[in-house]
């Protein structure tokens, strides 16, 4: 049947119509059911609601997201049937009863997620197998290809281009001052960064607190042309496509299967061309990962990297809380822009951004060997950083700004001389969250001690930010019942 396209100033966050109800009892679809739209060879399925007087019997009104999708047009004819259930989820079951999967089932998964054939539930239960059974080499490797065969690639005619990531899991923007030291010797840096899946911040996240992230692949070859580098969210991009969607959900679920992140990581850096990446993985009792497994992880990307004939190198580093002082947008990019202008380490943020930095330069020969960590630290020194962080900036139509927490505080004291025994990532970037990280920038924490500081009584021990008092109350109930901070 063909409809007519009303378009209606609406967004979803995914592809959605609205029929008349008449309409659809007149094909026998129903409420959540998804239909196909068809325009010549194009096709999209979508989720189906209802609406009177608004939708007339032969028109269809679409989503944005339908609409940018299609490129549709106002009162244009489109195609529409019931969308069959998909044949996929008979390789979802198979992957969760613990059997292999074929380069052909994983592309056709990863297919039908780019083109919403595959509902947010049905997702849900792709990576749920995916945690619960795990993969094989081989089915990372079809992962990684097919995220990649979805999607746009950014194409830069340098032959060296390297990008540094994080396994994520502990609050600080190392991202931002690596950019800074590395591009200002003329490196290219296109780093493409996520927004939170269970921290307080991403860096994009970070980022958008003083300029834009949000940008085409030629508006980015333009700021690259200008800077050397850029420093932007990934996931409006259309390059890893269906990554972006399963992330999505991931956020829902609160959990990062290991055959994704591996696949997340390295399909956001093949797509912009990275051919020397470093990839930051600090373990510990309650980061992502301990040890063992950091270990495992720096075993596997080594693995995939040579499978792609890239160089990459992993920085591993014993993690005992937060990397900085803030935590959340604002408080990390406060942070930040103190260690450019050289005001404070800010714990170990600068520590940590001078070793891989470190890395990339002698990885890249800007520096002789065991040479790299000082050259990193004279940039840093010079302001050279600085300068080139502020035309990072510029060129992603920001500005640097001072940036001022939340105005609803509160903040806590030691009752009696002690020591910081432990901080625990896990609940104090949950702590973060309660207080409104990441939507609410101005929001999180500012650790005013860290990990084996000894204190006297009535020390400041942790500052909580939020812009709403109901938040902050929740968040302060969380503080004293959870205990994030353990004391000895």
């Amino acid at each position: 049947m063909k409809l007519k396209i009303k378009l209606l100033d609406w967004s979803a966050g995914v592809p959605v119509v609205m029929l008349n109800p008449k309409t659809a009892e007149k094909l026998g679809i129903h409420v959540k059911d998804r239909i196909t739209l068809s325009v010549g060879a194009k096709k999209l399925s979508s989720i189906v609601d209802t609406i009177k007087k608004i939708v007339k019997p032969n028109e269809i009104a679409v989503s944005s997201e339908a609409k940018e999708i299609m490129n549709l047009k106002n009162r244009q004819k489109i195609k529409i049937e019931l969308t069959p259930p998909p044949r996929t989820l008979v390789y979802i079951k198979k992957k969760l009863n613990g059997e292999r999967l074929t380069k052909k089932e994983i592309r056709l998964i990863i297919q039908d997620i780019v083109t919403n054939s595959l509902s947010e539930p049905e997702i849900a239960l792709f990576i749920s197998a995916m945690y619960e059974k795990g993969m094989e080499f081989n089915e990372i490797i079809y992962l990684i290809e097919s995220i990649l065969e979805t999607g746009n690639k950014l194409k830069l005619k340098n032959k060296l281009i390297v990008d540094k990531h994080s396994i994520g899991g502990v609050a600080g923007r190392v991202s931002p001052l690596v950019i800074s030291i590395c591009s200002s010797t003329g490196l290219t840096m296109p780093k493409t960064s996520s927004r939170a899946i269970t921290s307080p911040a991403g860096t994009a996240d970070a980022m958008e607190c003083l300029a834009k992230v949000d940008f085409s692949i030629e508006e980015i070859k333009k700021i690259i042309s200008k800077t050397n580098a850029c420093i932007v969210w990934g996931g409006g991009l259309g390059m890893v496509p269906a990554d972006s969607k399963i992330i999505k959900i991931e956020k829902l679920l609160k959990i990062d299967p290991k055959s994704q992140l591996l696949a997340s990581i390295m399909s956001k850096k093949l797509a912009v061309g990275s051919n020397h990446i470093i990839i930051h993985i600090p373990y510990g009792k309650s980061a992502k990962v301990n040890k063992t497994k950091a270990l495992e992880l720096e075993k596997d990307f080594k693995k995939i990297a040579k499978h792609f004939n890239i160089k990459l190198v992993c920085v591993l580093t014993k993690n005992n809380g937060p990397l900085g002082n803030g935590i959340g947008p604002f408080l990390e990019m406060i942070d930040v822009l103190k260690v450019l202008k050289r005001e404070d380490s800010c714990h170990n943020l600068e520590k940590i951004a001078i070793e891989i930095s470190g890395v990339i330069l002698e990885l890249t020969k800007k520096a002789k060997k065991g040479k790299g960590e000082e050259l990193a630290l004279e940039i840093l020194n010079s302001g050279k950083a600085f300068e080139k962080f502020k035309a990072i900036i510029e060129a992603q139509q920001g500005k640097i700004v001072d940036l001022k927490p939340a105005k609803f505080l509160k903040t806590i004291y030691s009752s009696k001389n002690c020591k910081i025994k432990e901080i625990d990532n896990k609940k104090i970037n949950f702590l973060a969250r309660i207080t409104g990280c990441p939507n609410e920038k101005s929001s999180g924490l500012y650790l005013h001690s860290h990990e084996g500081d000894n204190l006297k009584n009535k020390q400041k021990i942790i500052t909580i930010y939020s812009r709403s008092k109901t938040r902050l109350r929740h968040a302060v109930e969380y503080y004293k019942k959870e205990k994030p901070i353990i004391f000895g």
